[in-house]
């Protein structure tokens, strides 16, 4: 539409589209909702032009209010049995409780005002674990799934190529930051664009090493290169790392050739990336003066600062969400480490519960992929838990967990893998239904009396 001038109705069109999603999730099926959320959650910048119009800043919680209602009067579950009911449970309420204690750390009311900001963050870090409930509960088929795992490489494609068209003709004979652009992830930056791009294509690479139809496999890869491309050109190293850790953990336990192509790689890099990227990697560390450059440096100035903070209050933090709340090295309102993050707000207490959730994620994906006889619910289950190794490494380099554009799919990776366990797990029982009732028509079918001759 943008290019036939009519990129001023796209908000209207956007919003009367949000509405019909609305009402059909509540009135028909549920997770219509979801369908029309999934193409949105990476598209921070399509959902600003909703901004401006009755309730669209709050176009998320919305359509997710109206898939709980559309469940409720269905009679269905909101809360499916998933690997991560109980955790998630006690997690919510231990940020909440840790949210009310920074109020005193911070000196300010308890968090309990609508327009409180910091309860504002909690409930929008709160609303992904919610849209993996909601994936789980609407969800009930494969074909659901490839639905939306068709409208996720979409929506990547459109992200994709808004960034190329921004970036395509830029000179990257020479590094500056000026280079450097959030594309479609808006207030997520470019390393959360490039975070996601690492991960992303490493769930596109899981998926072809399952995909039997070569036209779909090549789709796939295709989409893979170009993410890839989108990610080289983000000169994000963080995102680099995130790539390289990702394709190590495929190459290991899915596709073996793989480890040939990233020995390739990394002996041949420097003469075929662009020389802004050459420069972005080697300004790391000055081997001539052995110092780390400004960048790296400020992090690990901020980590150490914050370690000072963690060490007045280590068991419980000083409260969730007060970091960005607080003054720091030159006012930086981020530790760049989600790690150091959690330790600092919510102690060593909120820190393992931060990695149980980790593992417990790596682990539900892990698990379908070597259990799932079904190629396509093994590729989501490998898929998940690639994801969930690439934000592992992302993260050491900054916040690139909490911002629903960055995360958000692997939280709906999270959906669709609890709902593939269910069905696997009830895949038995209907298996030996199905023999049962098989074997009792057997039985009630009439065997005729045999015939005797007549005697003359």
């Amino acid at each position: 539409m943008i290019h036939f001038g009519l990129s001023e109705y796209v908000p209207y069109v956007l919003y009367a589209a949000g509405i019909v999603a609305f009402l059909l999730s509540i009135f028909w099926r549920p997770i219509v909702g979801i369908y029309f959320l999934v193409p949105l959650i990476p598209l921070q910048t399509v959902r600003y032009h909703l901004i401006g119009l009755p309730l669209g800043q709050s176009v998320v919680d919305i359509i997710l209010f109206g898939v709980v209602v559309g469940l409720l009067i269905r009679g269905e579950q909101i809360l499916p049995k998933t690997p991560w009911n109980v955790l998630l449970g006690v997690y919510a309420v231990y940020t909440f409780v840790s949210l009310c204690l920074g109020s005193f750390y911070l000196g300010a009311f308890l968090p309990f005002s609508p327009t409180d900001p910091r309860l504002a963050d909690w409930k929008n870090y709160m609303i992904m674990p919610l849209i993996l409930l909601l994936v789980a509960a609407t969800v009930k088929d494969a074909r659901q799934m490839k639905v939306i795992v068709l409208l996720m490489c979409v929506a990547t494609l459109s992200l994709d190529r808004s960034f190329w068209d921004t970036v395509g003709d830029r000179d990257f004979s020479s590094f500056t930051d000026d280079l450097r652009d959030e594309g479609g992830m808006g207030y997520a930056g470019v390393n959360g664009l490039a975070a996601f791009e690492a991960a992303f294509t490493a769930l596109l690479i899981a998926l072809s090493a399952f995909e039997p139809k070569r036209l779909l496999k090549y789709a796939y890869l295709a989409l893979a290169g170009f993410s890839v491309m989108c990610l080289m050109y983000s000169l994000s190293r963080g995102g680099y790392l995130a790539l390289l850790v990702g394709s190590l953990f495929l190459g290991i336990v899915k596709q073996r050739k793989l480890l040939i192509i990233l020995g390739v790689f990394l002996f041949t890099w420097t003469s075929v990336v662009p020389v802004a990227v050459r420069q972005r990697v080697m300004m790391t560390y000055d081997t001539n003066t052995g110092t780390l450059e400004h960048s790296a440096a400020t992090r690990v100035s901020l980590w150490e600062e914050a370690m000072h903070v963690f060490d007045s209050n280590p068991l419980v933090g000083v409260g969730f969400y007060t970091y960005a709340y607080s003054e720091h090295l030159n006012n930086y309102k981020d530790s760049h480490n989600i790690y150091v993050k959690v330790l600092v707000e919510t102690g060593v207490v909120g820190l393992m519960m931060f990695l149980w959730l980790l593992a417990k994620t790596f682990r539900a994906g892990f698990g379908l992929f070597r259990s799932s006889p079904d190629r396509f619910l093994a590729s989501l289950g490998l898929g998940l838990a690639v994801w969930v190794v690439c934000a592992a490494i992302a993260n050491f380099f900054g916040d690139r967990w909490t911002y629903l554009q960055v995360n958000g799919y692997m939280w709906v990776l999270g959906g669709l893998v609890a709902r593939a366990l269910l069905i696997e797990e009830n895949a038995p029982s209907a298996a030996v239904e199905e023999n049962s009732e098989a074997r009792e028509r057997d039985t009630l079918v009439e065997v005729p009396e045999p015939q005797t001759a007549g005697v003359a």
